[in-house]
């Protein structure tokens, strides 16, 4: 199976339906195998871009225009155009995260290009010599493998582009003014570190973008007023928690950043583990 293909095809429908390509193709005896395959292939990427970019989605982009002649149905190009960049527009694309549009959206119509000339049933692929079938299934998976491997090269160039575009230092801000979870460890603290490992870019809708950041937080903690702390009937210590969070910005503006409602999850097990709901006791 080719590796750009199935990287795609996150369904198991898709997966099955590949299967079935191939193994239909394989069936010397039929005349048909190299017809049915075609075919096969074409309903596999239609489901693909259906499940990549659905029709309401792609209609409520503000880049789409009906090129369908009035029957406003998005053309393949478009839901290709979709599944790499969402809502996102091609002055942002170009002009922001500086890649080249025109290139990136010339490479996705050539690919459909050769996918629509080699999955058209017709009379001159009916019966033909094993050689030829050899030929004409290669050149079909080919086409559909370049057409799933521009989608996905170019979607990573965009999700690079865009998370090297975010500002770091607005993520941490953000999340510093969001971290409640330590409140149920020490009554009194205060966030002395927030460091980002990593932000994953997991969705580009129509209207906005959703991101994934981790990272780790480190809370300065203290038990008891700061006159305990004078007396040394309180405690302070320093302890450091992995966090996640879900962020989410709009299209138009995706490298300003907002929490999600739910705000971040630190994990704090590795306190509790070793804590037992007991009260530190004071020093000195």
């Amino acid at each position: 199976m080719n590796e750009r293909i199935t990287e795609i095809l996150t369904q198991g429908f898709e997966r099955e339906l590949y299967t079935a390509a191939l193994n239909n193709l394989a069936d010397s005896s039929n005349p048909l195998r190299l017809n049915n395959f075609a075919y096969a292939m074409r309903e596999l990427t239609r489901h693909v871009l259906h499940r990549l970019a659905p029709d309401e989605s792609v209609r409520k982009c503000r880049w789409y225009r009906d090129e369908s002649n009035g029957r406003n149905e998005p053309t393949r190009r478009q839901r290709a155009c979709y599944a790499v960049q969402g809502g996102l527009s091609d002055e942002y694309v170009q002009n922001i995260l500086g890649l080249e549009v025109t290139e990136m959206h010339s490479r996705l119509s050539k690919a459909i290009r050769a996918l629509s000339r080699l999955t058209h049933i017709e009379e001159g692929v009916f019966a033909l010599p094993e050689e030829v079938v050899q030929a004409l299934s290669d050149d079909t998976i080919e086409a559909v493998a370049g057409l799933c491997g521009a989608i996905l090269e170019c979607r990573r160039e965009i999700i690079t582009a865009l998370w090297e575009q975010i500002d770091q230092a607005t993520v941490e801000q953000l999340l510093s003014e969001t971290l409640l979870a330590i409140d149920e460890i020490a009554p009194h603290h205060s966030i002395e570190e927030i460091y980002t490992d990593r932000i994953e870019i997991i969705s580009i809708s129509h209207d906005q973008v959703n991101f994934l950041a981790e990272g780790s937080v480190t809370a300065g903690l203290q038990w008891g007023s700061n006159s305990d702390i004078r007396r040394g009937d309180g405690i302070t210590g320093t302890e450091s928690f992995p966090f996640t969070c879900q962020l989410w910005s709009l299209v138009e503006t995706p490298d300003e950043v907002e929490t999600s409602e739910a705000g971040p999850t630190v994990d704090t097990s590795s306190w509790w583990d070793g804590y037992y709901g007991e009260e530190p006791e004071p020093l000195g």
